[in-house]
């Protein structure tokens, strides 16, 4: 896997394009043949680009989240937390032009980084302000709303809150979907993000990865289509976007669902 033999590149492998140190984190991009990748705060490769086809999104967790367009495939408006290399951004903005896309970052620098290193463009407008802090006062509708924070190497505290899901279900559409990536290192963990959730979702759905120490987590107030239905619409998005998801269906496990 390309995500492994970058990890495991000696520093001296790869070429440093930017780094900046302060007493929170470290961030850094550097550049490997056709791979060019940003760490915030520990090793982990937390955007992966590639150099030669730009709009592809590298990595696998983050293509799970774009599952969102299979269970909500009419989707004009959505709210992306967590800017990180701009992977979303720029498939979205090529491949799926009509929907609205508001992205918002807590890290300033993260935002200049985006523009300069990873091809976001100079007048996309990013919200500098904290996932919890921006939908407390925010009066838009959604239809999908995708979360993927991370302080350093640790999970946002506003994933464990009850007031950030209760924004997020009043800014959500009844027939919208939120997905969160998280990186949980116990079971124990995953049922903490998950107790404030069901007090405004009925519908809860996981996705894991084998491979991977992150899980994706789709909730919803709809119902999700059914399997076959599933396996249609995600056809359908393979054939319009190149986004092959055609197996999730079978991967998806149901963790909550009422009628």
């Amino acid at each position: 896997m390309i995500l492994e033999k970058i990890v495991e590149l000696k520093p001296e492998e790869s070429k440093l394009l930017y780094s900046s140190e302060t007493d929170k984190q470290t961030i850094e991009v550097r550049e490997w043949q056709q791979y060019r990748w940003l760490h915030i705060g520990d090793d982990s490769v937390q955007t992966l680009m590639l150099l030669d086809d730009l709009e592809f999104v590298a990595l696998d967790n983050i293509q799970a989240m774009l599952a969102t367009l299979i269970f909500c495939p009419s989707a004009t408006r959505l709210l992306n937390f967590g800017l990180g290399g701009a992977s979303l951004e720029r498939f979205l903005n090529s491949k799926k032009p009509e929907i609205k896309i508001k992205s918002v970052e807590s890290n300033e620098e993260v935002i200049k980084i985006a523009k300069d290193y990873f091809y976001l463009p100079i007048d996309f407008d990013v919200i500098n302000d904290t996932a919890d802090n921006f939908i407390s006062n925010d009066d838009e509708l959604y239809d999908i709303v995708l979360c993927d924070i991370f302080v350093a190497d640790m999970q946002a505290s506003c994933l464990y809150d009850n007031d950030f899901y209760a924004n997020i279900s009043r800014c959500l559409d009844k027939a919208g979907v939120l997905a969160i990536n998280i990186l949980p290192e116990s079971e124990d963990e995953v049922i903490k993000i998950l107790l404030p959730i069901k007090d405004y979702f009925d519908q809860i759905y996981l996705l894991e990865f084998p491979d991977y120490m992150n899980a994706i987590i789709f909730v919803s107030r709809h119902k999700l289509p059914d399997t076959d239905k599933m396996k249609v619409l995600a056809n359908d998005l393979f054939a319009k976007t190149k986004l092959d998801l055609r197996d999730l269906p079978e991967r998806l496990n149901v963790l909550l669902e009422t009628v």
